[in-house]
């Protein structure tokens, strides 16, 4: 499942044209467009978890709901292969 999350927030990423500033609220929309019903709360969780487990470089601004991602790899393909 956190793969699944991973490969969404890629995609939402790509869409948002590349910007190494990607609102919450963006992933927080695209989870409900699948149905699954979430709070920007449990978004930061997810991308947290994320970060943590080396699928995502970067780090999540709090006080502006924004993750700020690598500008070199952000979503490594070697953490996925472990």
């Amino acid at each position: 499942k956190i793969l699944v999350y991973r490969n969404l927030f890629k995609k939402v990423f790509l869409v948002n044209e590349k910007q190494t500033q990607v609102k919450l609220q963006l992933f927080e929309r695209a989870l409900q467009c699948l149905g699954e019903p979430t709070d920007l709360a449990e978004v930061e969780c997810v991308v947290a978890n994320l970060i943590y487990r080396g699928y995502v470089k970067g780090y999540i601004s709090h006080q502006k709901a924004v993750l700020v991602v690598s500008k070199k790899d952000p979503f490594p393909t070697a953490a996925v292969m472990k």
